[in-house]
């Protein structure tokens, strides 16, 4: 696994789709295409906004703490057949939980928490790329 923070969020130049950028620490760029809503709340934590009524992931973050669960790191970790997979890594009294998640939900909530991003070496090895050109009409989505 690799750590990665969200770059930024860009438009794909030939669908209009919205792109979230994750930059690897070891360099490459991992483009996922995410839903508008989605990206809404991405850009909200990325710019530290604070909406008048609290997002779903800020909801969310909100009842992990009350129940005493921590998000230590969200991972990215599959790239299957155009979709990426994504896994949330709770803690709670010294026990661990993964659960299934979206990536784009996953890093809403991570910029809304601190935890910690990780990419898959071999994800990355699929999708990443070195120089953020995007690849004609291939981008994954979340």
């Amino acid at each position: 696994m690799v750590p990665a923070k969200v770059e930024n969020l860009g438009l794909e130049p030939n669908s209009g789709s919205v792109i979230v950028l994750l930059r690897a620490e070891n360099g490459p760029i991992l483009p996922i295409v995410i839903g508008h809503l989605e990206a809404q709340h991405i850009l909200a934590a990325f710019s530290e906004e604070k909406p008048p009524r609290p997002l779903l992931p800020d909801l969310f973050a909100s009842v992990l703490d009350l129940l005493g669960v921590k998000l230590h790191r969200v991972e990215i970790v599959e790239l299957k057949e155009g979709t990426f997979y994504a896994r949330l890594i709770l803690e709670q009294r010294g026990i661990e939980y993964d659960v299934d998640a979206r990536p784009s939900d996953s890093l809403a909530l991570a910029l809304r928490t601190g935890a910690e991003i990780l990419i898959a070496e071999e994800v990355l090895k699929q999708a990443g790329v070195d120089e953020f050109k995007m690849p004609g009409g291939s981008t994954a989505q979340a």
